[in-house]
C-alpha cells in the first residue's frame, strides 16, 4: 500500500513541478531532511523502492470487485493489489479496464504469458516483483503503450532464454528495476534496452566479472539514475563509457570487487550524486576516483560500509586518511558528504582544515561508525567551514572497546606540539587534556585562521561559523570535562548538540555564547559533578537529554529547581535511568512550557513534581519506578492537562502497583480515564493477599469492591440489624418496667428507699367479679389466710357500709402490700366496678412497690386482658390458669409474688 501512495506521489510532483520527499532506506542523510526537487524525484525513485523489497500496499480501505467476484485482488483508488497472495496465475478479468497500477509482488508466478495486461491501455504503474519468473513470453507486454513504472526484481529471470524484443511495446516506460538474486548466471543483454529511449531510471544486476554497458545504451539518453548491484569484480574505465548522461550511480551490496580502474567515473560530465553502500572496496582506493570531478558541482557523495575490513584497520595504511587521500575529494563542490562505517583509524589535523572550495560548498558532513583516534584539528575544521551547517562524526567508540582519546596518535603527527613553546607546555593543563591539545593544535600547527581559539584570563574561547547548526559527536571521547570556563564565538545559529557516550565526566564551568542553542544531549556521560548554574547560559535551550548520567541523587534533590531555573523555554526533558527518588519543592516552578517528560528507570514512588506547574505537559513517562498507586489529587491534574491540551500520555509500565482495597479509585481511574496509557493499560500489581497479579483482572470492579468491602458492609448490617433488635426489646422492656427502672435510678441517685410489706397494713387486696366471687372469696381468700398466713381485704367482707365503694376501693389499696386481680372473663369484659378497680391498681403502683399488682387469669382469657393493664404488670406477675382452682404450681407462685 505504501509503495503504490508513493508511486502516486512520484507522479503528482511530475506534474505539479513540487518539492517532495522520498525516504532512502539505508542512505541516511545525517543533519538534513530528504527534501528533493522534481528533477531528484525520478533518480531517487528506484533506490528506496528496491531497497524497501517491495514491502508496500494502499493505506485505504480495499473492497472486493462486484463484476468480478471470483478475483482474490482488492481494488482501490485504481489500484489493483494482489500482493502476498500466494498466487502462481494471473487470470486478466481480475483487472478493469482503467487500471493504472497492479501490484502482483511476493506471490509464486512462475510465467508471464501473452497478451495478459493487453487490455489495460491505461496501466502507468506494474509490481511482478519477488515472484518465481523465469520466462516472459514475447508479448507479455502487450498493449502496455502508457506504463512508466515495471518492477521485476527478485525472480529468476533466464535472459538467455527470453527474446530481446520483450520490452518494445514499452515506449514509454520511465522507470525499470530488473536487478535479481546472486545466483543467477548471465547478465540481461544490452539489445533488450535499446527500444526503451524514455528511460529515466535503471535498476539493474550484473554477474559479468567486468561491467560493461554496450552501445546500445546510447539510446538511452534520458538515463539519468542508475542504480548497480551484483557480483561483477572488475569495473575498469570503459565500463560506463556509453551511458554518459547519469546524474546519479548507486552501487549496493556489490560485495565482489576486486578492482575499480581510477579513471572509472571520467565519462559523467552531469553527475551529481555518487552513492556507495556495502561495496567492499577500501574506501582510501575509492577516493582517487574522484579525481574527474574536481572544481565541479555536485550534491551528494554517500559512502557507507566501503571497506574490506572485518575489524579496526592498521592505521598507518588502509585507516590512514592524510591530505593527499582527501584532496580531490575537498576539491568538490558538494553539498553533503558521508563516510559512515568505512574503518577510518585517523584523519591528519591537515586533511580538512586547508580547502577554500568546501570552505564555499560543504553543508552537511557525516564521518559516523568510524573507530576513530585522531584528529581534533580535523573535526575543529569543518566547524568553521562558511556555509557548513551539520557535522555528524560520532560512534567512533564501541561499547565493548576501551579506545584511549586522541593523544596516542596525534604526538605522531608531524603537525602536532613541534613548536611548543616551553610557555605552553608549564600551563597548568596536562598534555592527556583534550581542552589543552585543542587549543595547542589550533594555535601551533598554522592550519587555522588566527584566533579561532584561544584562552583569555582562565577563558577558553572557540570560534565556530555562524552556519553551523548541529553538531554530533556521540561516543566520539573517551575522556572529557567541561571544568574550564568556554565562551563560544559566532554560534548564533547553532541550535543542536550530541555528546552522549563521550565520558564526560565535570560539568562544573560557565558556557557562554550558546544562547541560541535548542537541544543538548549528554545521556552516557557522568554528570555526578554538576554546577547548579551550568545550564544558565543556556538561555534558548529547549530538549534536554541526560540519561544514564549518574546524577547525584542527593544534589538533585535539593537543587533541581535551581539547575532549571533559567530554561525557561524548555519542552522535552529526559532523566531517566539515573536512580533519582526525589526532586527539589518548586522543580519547572519557571518551566511551564515543558511538554514530555521521561523519569523512566529512577527509583521514584510517587510524582515527584506538581503537574500544576507544568500545565503544557503531554507525555509524562514514569515507567520503572517505584510507584504503587496515585492520588485522587494527581489522577484529577491529569485529567485536567487531558482537558486542557486535548491529549495526555501516562506511561506507567515496570512499576508494580497496588491493587488491593485501599486502591479501588485509582483502579477504577485505570478503567476510566481518557488519558493514553501504555501497555493497555496492564500493569503489575499486588493484590491485597500479596500476591502478584496484574490490573486487567481487576477491570470488574464491582467483584472486587465485594471482596473487599462486602464483608465489612455485612457485618456492619448485622451489626446494625441486631442494635436495632436490641433496641426495640430495650424500648419494650422499659416500658413494661419503668416502675422497676425509676425504682433502681432513685435509689442510685438519692436516698429513696422501696417499702416492704410491713410497710402496709393489709398484705392483699383480691379484687374480683362480683358474679365470680366463689372462687377468690371463698378457696383463695382462705388458701391466702390459713396457709400463705397472710391478711386479705375482699371488699364485700371488709368495706365498711358508711364508706362510698370507689373511695374504700382507692383506700384499701393504697394500705396494701399487694393487689391481687383475679381476671375471670366477667372481670375483663362487663362490669364496670371491675374497669375501675383494674384502673385503680395500675394507678397505685409506684416507683417505691413497682411489683405491686398480681394478675391471676384465666388462659382462655388472656386475650382479653387490656394494654393498659399489661403495660402495668411484670409478666412474672401474671399467673396463668387453667382451671379456677388452687394447686400446688398456684400457691407456689402465689407465695413467691406475695410474700418475697
Amino acid at each position: 500500500m505504501i509503495y503504490t501512495l508513493r508511486l502516486l506521489a512520484v507522479l503528482l510532483c511530475a506534474i505539479l513541478q513540487c518539492r517532495c520527499t522520498f525516504f532512502k532506506r539505508g542512505f541516511v542523510r545525517y543533519g538534513h531532511n530528504d527534501e528533493i526537487t522534481d528533477s531528484e524525484s525520478d533518480k531517487y525513485f528506484l533506490k528506496w523502492k528496491d531497497d524497501m523489497k517491495h514491502n508496500y500496499r494502499i493505506k485505504t480501505t480495499k473492497k472486493k470487485f462486484t463484476d468480478t467476484s471470483e478475483s482474490p485482488c482488492t481494488d482501490s483508488n485504481l489500484t489493483v493489489d494482489c500482493s502476498g497472495l500466494g498466487l502462481d496465475y494471473i487470470n486478466s478479468t481480475w483487472f478493469p479496464y482503467d487500471t493504472e497500477g497492479i501490484l502482483f509482488n511476493d506471490n509464486g508466478l512462475n510465467t508471464l504469458l501473452n497478451s495478459t495486461f493487453s487490455h489495460l491501455i491505461h496501466l502507468k504503474h506494474l509490481d511482478v516483483s519477488d515472484n518465481y519468473i523465469s520466462t516472459i513470453d514475447l508479448l507479455a507486454f502487450e498493449g502496455l503503450i502508457n506504463l512508466k513504472y515495471l518492477y521485476l526484481s527478485s525472480n529468476k529471470i533466464s535472459f538467455d532464454k527470453i527474446s530481446v524484443d520483450i520490452f518494445n511495446p514499452l515506449k514509454s516506460l520511465e522507470y525499470l528495476a530488473i536487478w535479481y538474486l546472486q545466483d543467477q548466471y548471465c547478465d540481461a543483454p544490452s539489445a533488450m534496452f535499446r527500444p526503451l529511449t524514455q528511460l529515466r531510471g535503471l535498476s539493474i544486476s550484473t554477474v559479468s566479472h567486468t561491467l560493461y554497458f554496450g552501445p546500445e545504451f546510447l539510446n538511452l539518453t534520458q538515463l539519468s539514475v542508475l542504480k548497480l548491484t551484483g557480483s561483477t569484480r572488475d569495473i575498469t574505465n570503459t565500463s560506463f563509457e556509453n551511458i554518459k548522461h547519469l546524474s546519479d550511480i548507486v552501487l549496493v551490496d556489490m560485495k565482489s570487487i576486486n578492482y575499480i580502474d581510477v579513471n572509472a567515473l571520467i565519462h559523467f560530465k552531469n553527475l551529481t550524486s555518487i552513492v556507495l553502500w556495502r561495496v567492499f572496496y577500501e574506501v582510501k582506493n575509492v577516493l582517487p576516483m574522484l579525481w574527474p570531478f574536481r572544481g565541479r558541482n555536485m550534491t551528494e557523495i554517500f559512502a557507507r560500509l566501503v571497506t574490506t575490513q572485518k575489524s579496526i584497520p592498521n592505521p598507518w595504511k588502509s585507516g590512514f586518511l592524510s591530505n593527499k587521500d582527501l584532496h580531490f575529494l575537498t576539491d568538490i563542490c558538494v553539498e553533503y558528504v558521508t563516510m559512515s562505517y568505512c574503518n577510518i583509524y585517523y584523519i591528519t589535523a591537515d586533511a580538512l582544515g586547508n580547502t577554500t572550495i568546501w570552505n564555499r560548498c560543504l553543508r552537511y558532513v557525516v564521518v559516523s561508525e568510524n573507530p576513530l583516534v585522531g584528529s581534533y584539528m580535523a573535526l575543529y575544521s569543518l566547524s568553521i567551514l562558511q556555509n557548513i551547517e551539520t557535522v555528524v562524526v560520532n560512534k567512533a567508540l564501541l561499547s565493548c572497546e576501551t579506545v584511549s582519546d586522541f593523544s596516542r596518535l596525534e604526538i605522531k603527527d608531524k603537525y602536532f606540539f613541534e613548536n611548543m613553546s616551553q610557555k605552553d607546555s608549564e600551563k597548568r593543563f596536562t598534555i592527556e587534556d583534550p581542552v589543552l591539545k585543542f587549543i595547542r593544535l589550533s594555535r601551533d600547527t598554522h592550519m587555522l585562521p588566527s584566533k579561532t581559539v584561544y584562552v583569555l584570563n582562565g577563558t577558553v574561547y572557540i570560534h565556530v561559523s555562524e552556519s553551523l547548526a548541529s553538531w554530533d559527536s556521540q561516543q566520539l571521547l573517551a575522556e572529557a570535562s567541561f571544568e574550564q570556563d568556554i565562551t563560544f564565538k559566532g554560534a548564533n545559529n547553532f541550535k543542536y548538540i550530541d555528546m552522549s557516550d563521550c565520558g564526560i565526566h565535570t560539568f562544573t564551568g560557565n558556557i557562554k555564547g550558546l544562547s541560541s542553542l535548542q537541544t543538548v544531549i549528554l545521556s552516557g556521560n557522568n554528570l555526578n559533578y554538576l554546577s547548579e548554574s551550568f545550564l544558565d547560559g543556556f538561555l534558548g535551550l529547549e530538549n534536554v537529554y541526560a540519561s544514564k548520567c549518574n546524577i547525584d541523587k542527593d544534589f538533585f534533590a535539593m537543587k533541581s529547581d535551581r539547575i532549571f531555573q533559567k530554561t525557561r523555554s524548555l519542552k522535552t526533558l529526559d532523566l531517566s535511568k539515573n536512580y533519582l527518588n526525589t526532586l527539589s519543592p518548586g522543580t519547572f516552578l519557571t518551566n511551564s512550557e515543558i511538554i514530555y517528560l521521561r523519569l523512566s528507570d529512577n527509583l521514584f514512588n510517587d510524582i515527584p513534581f506538581k503537574l500544576a506547574l507544568t500545565p503544557n505537559l503531554v507525555e509524562l513517562d514514569l515507567s520503572n519506578n517505584a510507584i504503587t498507586t496515585l492520588t485522587s489529587e494527581i489522577t484529577n491534574l491529569l485529567d485536567w492537562l487531558y482537558s486542557k491540551n486535548g491529549q495526555m500520555k501516562l506511561k506507567l509500565n515496570g512499576n508494580i502497583l497496588s491493587c488491593g482495597c485501599r486502591d479501588l479509585t485509582f483502579l477504577h481511574w485505570l478503567n476510566q480515564t481518557l488519558i493514553q496509557l501504555d501497555n493497555n493499560r496492564n500493569y503489575t500489581c499486588m493484590n491485597k493477599d500479596g500476591e502478584r497479579t496484574n490490573t486487567l483482572t481487576f477491570s470488574d470492579l464491582e467483584s472486587l469492591w465485594r471482596q473487599c468491602w462486602g464483608e465489612l458492609f455485612f457485618y456492619i448490617a448485622l451489626i446494625t440489624l441486631c442494635l436495632y433488635v436490641i433496641g426495640v426489646v430495650l424500648l419494650f422492656l422499659i416500658l413494661k418496667n419503668k416502675n422497676f427502672l425509676v425504682s433502681y435510678f432513685l435509689q442510685l441517685l438519692g436516698n429513696f428507699k422501696l417499702h416492704i410489706r410491713s410497710d402496709y397494713k393489709t398484705d392483699v387486696y383480691i379484687g374480683y367479679s362480683d358474679e365470680d366471687y366463689r372462687f377468690p372469696c371463698l378457696e383463695l381468700r382462705e388458701h391466702l389466710e390459713q396457709v400463705l398466713k397472710l391478711s386479705t381485704f375482699i371488699i364485700d367482707r371488709d368495706l365498711l357500709a358508711s364508706i362510698d365503694k370507689a373511695s374504700g376501693i382507692v383506700n384499701a389499696m393504697n394500705s396494701c402490700w399487694r393487689v391481687l386481680l383475679v381476671c375471670s372473663e366477667r372481670f375483663l369484659k362487663s362490669e364496670d366496678w371491675s374497669m375501675f378497680t383494674m384502673r385503680t391498681a395500675v394507678l397505685s403502683q409506684s416507683p417505691a412497690n413497682p411489683a405491686r399488682i398480681v394478675i391471676i387469669v384465666h388462659k382462655s382469657c388472656l386475650s382479653l386482658i387490656s394494654t393498659e393493664l399489661l403495660s402495668a404488670v411484670n409478666d412474672e406477675n401474671i399467673l396463668v390458669v387453667s382451671e379456677w382452682k388452687i394447686n400446688y404450681i398456684l400457691s407456689e407462685k402465689l407465695r413467691t409474688r406475695l410474700i418475697d
